[in-house]
Parts: structure tokens; sequence; C-alpha cells
């Protein structure tokens, strides 16, 4: 396994690291990669074998196989590979999410330019949620897409929980600005500053975002069944209740 980046609680910095893969965490069976392009056009993950995995450009292009992905395209590998083999342009930022799995399938592309989207929210609540990886798709434990959000508004909003699931977000097309992750429930109260290419692991509780007024806060969302159903079932915070269940 590479050098872990420290982590801090939910929040895992970009590194500042190039042309090298990078693990920036493995908790419960999930594992999430990064490798960013300066020079490179070519690398291998050391994943795992046994875990099925998302592989995710969300800047630049990346090749694996002969399947190409453009930008927020999500490629999905099978579990039988461990070396993960890839080439794409320089510049490239390139996400491989991995977790344990037990079922066999084909590799496949989901493009983001065809992906089904809904337009959710009002007022400061607005934004695009594009369904790339869903029920119907072949994985046993994965969920995936992005959602984009307008200048200052809130995302995954109401504030929900899925404490079955796992949540990763990778958040994208807020520079200059940022934005805040929310982290609520019983016996916490956090919130977190997040940038470009930063990842938020949720593992439990409400975790509703915002960004700036000069900017939008836009992310790709990957939901991993840990003990419940593959779904996207959750709950509303009582204070919320009344409101329909939105992502």
């Amino acid at each position: 396994m590479y050098g872990a980046v420290r982590m801090n609680k939910m929040l895992f910095r970009r590194p500042n690291i190039w042309d090298k893969p990078i693990t920036l965490f493995t908790i419960d069976g999930i594992t999430v990669h990064i490798v960013q392009s300066r020079d490179s056009t070519h690398t291998i993950f050391k994943a795992t074998y046994g875990a099925e995995k998302l592989l995710i450009p969300l800047k630049g292009s990346v090749e694996f196989t002969d399947i190409y992905a453009n930008e927020k395209d999500i490629i999905y590998v099978p579990r039988r590979y461990s070396d993960v083999e890839l080439s794409y342009e320089r510049g490239s930022v390139i996400y491989l999410i991995e977790v344990i799995s037990n079922s066999d399938f084909e590799p496949y592309v989901k493009r983001f330019s065809e992906a089904r989207y809904i337009d959710v929210g009002d007022g400061l609540s607005r934004r695009r949620r594009y369904i790339l990886i869903d029920v119907n798709d072949r994985s046993e434990k994965f969920l995936a897409g992005f959602t984009e959000c307008c200048s200052g508004c809130w995302g995954s909003y109401p504030p929900h929980r899925h404490d079955d699931k796992y949540e990763v977000f990778v958040y994208y097309g807020s520079e200059p600005g940022f934005g805040i992750q929310l982290l609520i429930d019983e016996d916490l109260q956090e919130a977190y500053i997040v940038r470009d290419f930063d990842v938020f692991l949720v593992r439990y509780g409400y975790h509703p975002n915002v960004s700036i007024p000069s900017t939008r806060l836009n992310y790709l969302w990957v939901m991993i069944s840990i003990k419940g159903a593959r779904d996207f079932s959750m709950d509303i915070h009582p204070m919320f209740s009344e409101n329909r269940r939105r992502r």
C-alpha cells in the first residue's frame, strides 16, 4: 500500500503529491486512492483483489483496458483486478474507490454526458443531481453520481442520514472559493472547510453542505452499502421532515 495521508477525522485534503498513486484512507473494507498527473501519463494502482472498484477522472481523461473515460465519466472495475493499469492525459486528477465485495461483473463505463439528471431544491438549495451508477446497474455495493449546486446554495439538503451506508464526497468546481461541509448527530456538530479535490467520508450523521456566495460547491458522491440495502433510503432530520426527501 502507498503511504497514506494522515486522517483529519472525516476530511482528507488533496495531497501535494504528483505523478504517483496515493492511498488517502482504508476503513471498513473501503479504500480511496488518488493520482494527480503533472508529467506522467501512465500508472498502476496496487488495488485490492476481491474489491469492486470505481475509477473516476474528475479532471482530464483515463483509459483502462480498452475503456476510455472522459472527465466525470465512471468506469466500473470488477473485483478480480488487483493491478489497475491506467493511461491518462497530463494534468488529470483520477480517483479509485474500492470496497470488498462478493459479486463478479464485467467492466463497463457510465458517461456523464448521457446521465439521467434531476433538478431538485428551490431558493437557496437549487442543484442538479446526476445519477451514473443506479440501483439497476451492475454493482454489489456502489451507487454513484454528481451534484452540482447553484452559487451560495445548499447541497445534501434537507439534512438527512443513512447510517447503514457510507458516503464519499469529492469536491470540484469551487476554486478560487470554498465550501463548508457539516456533520451533525446526537453527540456531534462539526464544520469543515472543503476545497477542490478534497475527500470527505460520511460514516454516520446528517451531512449538508454549502458554498460561499461567489462560487459553487459541486461534488462526486459515492454511496457504499455496508450493512443495509443498496438503495437511496435515508432519514430526514426531524426539523425538516415535512420537506420532500432530496439528495
